[in-house]
């Protein structure tokens, strides 16, 4: 990864999007569209994903296996600490009958990034049972490590010499996205909102 200069407005954004989702979820009154917090995570991820790879001196294969490994540096220590905490609360504190194997699949898939795959094909994020899942906030993370796993292969046309004529499959890839995510919000609500495509 390349050195870039710092940005303080970039943190500044952080800021009100942690504001955004806390102030939703402590009381949705307040806020009610707070939860868009998330959304602007995801940006802020996006720019400074390519900002970082953008100028990288390395081979491609370099670049990729530098920045996967600073990823999973960062991600995975605090996500398996969150997991066994969660896990372990749930199993002190929740009453049996209230259970379900979704919540030890969200769990489970939470450890892989893949927790919004199951969720998808369960409840909608605002439904009750979605809240009293422990790991549906895993959701969110589950599509930044997917979106990490592909935007390096994705951004290499743009960031590589010569690649020029690679380069028009990228916004052509943004608007089919786009218009799956259309589709998918008339279609198949939960999809729409759990999955990368839209």
């Amino acid at each position: 990864m390349t050195s870039r200069p710092y940005v303080p407005g970039i943190d500044g954004m952080r800021a009100l999007a942690v504001l955004g989702v806390v102030a939703y979820h402590v009381r949705a009154s307040v806020l009610p569209g707070g939860w868009t917090g998330v959304d602007l995570f995801f940006v802020i991820s996006g720019y400074v994903i390519a900002r970082s790879l953008s100028g990288y001196p390395g081979s491609p294969r370099a670049l990729i296996t530098a920045f996967y490994a600073r990823r999973i540096r960062r991600l995975y220590p605090a996500l398996v600490l969150m997991l066994l905490v969660v896990s372990i609360a749930t199993v002190l504190l929740v009453p049996a009958a209230w259970l379900s194997q979704t919540i030890a699949r969200t769990g489970r898939a939470a450890f892989f990034g893949l927790s919004n795959f199951v969720l998808a094909g369960s409840d909608p994020y605002f439904s009750p049972r979605a809240e009293f899942n422990p790991f549906t906030h895993t959701w969110s993370l589950g599509v930044e490590e997917q979106f990490y796993l592909l935007f390096p292969v994705m951004l290499l046309p743009w960031i590589l010499p010569g690649r020029a004529a690679a380069r028009a499959w990228l916004p052509l890839l943004a608007v089919a996205s786009a218009v799956y995510g259309m589709y998918e919000t008339a279609h198949a609500p939960a999809r729409a909102f759990y999955l990368l495509p839209s």
